[in-house]
């Protein structure tokens, strides 16, 4: 099980220390929001900036809202949860290098090369790397550190995180509210962001969202576009975004969905960029079979498997550590 594609270690381990938004944060305060130490591990800093940048990139998805302005709760938790992310990041990478572990340059390079395909432009993602307080160096940088973290718990984990039939049907089985569903409409999509929030740049996301219809439409392979250029998770799957029901998804794309027929291709635009959707099938209410989800249970079981043995190592690994944190949420700059 590859943890680094199963999205186990950004989402438990990593938490918002390893997303890279396509659009650059417009910061609503001046100056660092932190100390330049905001905690040491075995006597080693974390930086302010490392912090701050994981905040920005929490906020970006909410409109980048002023820190002042935020809820007092939230912003404790906030903090919290960020600085806890960088102390379980540097305490496994630590081990995973003390143990040896590595990963060749080629695949730095693959994924560097990856995240730069979803921007427009070298300038466009310089700029959004720089309004996270990055440069392709740093993102360089955590990429490799990345990778090392996900094969030093692949390699120590995996044998542990197996996932039976038995495990898979007798979960079915026990949950058979939870495979119920609605009228649904099974899609793919290429998703095309503007990298700022601009009549420019939403006129350069909206070209390149034609142009690949355009593609699409001469006969090209939705699923290979999809891979090459979407630029959301589903990239990976060709586009593959499953089943979604009228009330799991917004009302223009259920619309635009539910109006297509199977096989057929239409270009949306939604507050998040434009969609270019492909109708893959349709059901009516029903509940889907064993065999049709049963893919779906086992990342499931196989996900809570990992993240509980995830927990153990990074629970021993605190143990163990000399972890001192400086900062609470009511000590700012700029408060």
């Amino acid at each position: 099980m590859k943890l680094i594609r199963s999205g186990v270690l950004v989402c438990f381990l990593l938490s918002a220390g390893m997303v890279f938004p396509q659009s650059a944060p417009e910061s609503g305060d001046s100056g660092s929001l932190f100390p330049a130490v905001v905690a040491r591990v075995n006597g080693k800093p974390i930086a302010g900036r490392d912090l701050e940048r994981i905040v920005r990139a929490e906020l970006a998805p909410i409109g980048n809202p002023a820190w002042k302005n935020l809820r007092e709760e939230y912003r404790q938790q906030l903090v919290l949860t960020s600085v806890n992310s960088l102390i379980n990041s540097r305490l496994i990478y630590e081990k995973a290098i003390a143990a040896g572990t590595s990963v060749p340059e080629t695949e730095v390079t693959q994924e560097m090369d990856r995240i730069a395909k979803s921007y427009g432009s070298d300038a466009q993602m310089n700029m959004a790397l720089a309004a996270l307080h990055r440069d392709r160096e740093t993102l360089e940088k955590e990429l490799r550190e990345r990778l090392v973290i996900a094969k030093y718990l692949d390699t120590n984990i995996k044998d542990k995180v197996g996932v039976t039939p038995e495990e898979v049907e007798k979960y079915y089985n026990d949950n058979p509210d939870e495979f119920k569903h609605p009228e649904v409409v099974r899609t793919s999509q290429i998703f095309i962001e503007p990298t700022a929030n601009t009549p420019e740049q939403d006129a350069i996301a909206k070209q390149r969202a034609e142009a690949l219809v355009a593609r699409i439409q001469k006969g090209e392979d939705f699923a290979k576009l999809a891979k090459e250029n979407s630029m959301d998770s589903s990239a990976s799957q060709g586009g593959d975004i499953g089943f979604y029901s009228r009330q799991t998804t917004t009302p223009e794309f259920w619309e635009a969905a539910y109006s297509l027929p199977v096989g057929e291709v239409k270009l949306i635009k939604t507050d998040a960029g434009y969609h270019i959707i492909k109708v893959t099938d349709k059901r009516k209410e029903g509940r889907f079979s064993l065999d049709e989800v049963k893919n779906q249970i086992t990342l499931r079981i196989g996900t809570r498997k990992a993240e509980e043995e995830t927990g153990k190592i990074i629970n021993k690994l605190r143990e163990e550590a000399d972890i001192e944190i400086l900062i609470s949420a009511g000590e700012l700059v700029n408060p």
